[in-house]
């Protein structure tokens, strides 16, 4: 199913809260780069080149946020489904 422009950035936004959620700062940037999941003096943070597109910065996100443990963390369903399903 495709999804709109508008519901992409809803998705984005729910994102950006569930980083809040597990309190991992989020910057989004200029640069030659595209961003992810990093890790400064044993600290996460989730930076995101904003000149990316919205699918591209979903993206990073989806790929990323594997890497984190959301098993104890209470996540909407469409969440859950968007980060488990690369078809989403």
């Amino acid at each position: 199913m495709r999804r709109s422009k508008n519901q992409k950035q809803i998705l984005l936004q729910e994102l950006e809260e569930l980083l809040e959620r597990l309190t991992i700062p989020l910057r989004y940037e200029k640069g030659n780069f595209k961003g992810g999941l990093c890790f400064y003096n044993e600290k996460a943070y989730f930076i995101i080149n904003k000149n990316l597109s919205l699918d591209q910065k979903l993206q990073i996100f989806r790929n990323d946020l594997l890497h984190v443990n959301l098993e104890d963390l209470f996540i909407r369903p469409v969440i859950r489904e968007f980060l488990s399903n690369p078809h989403f």
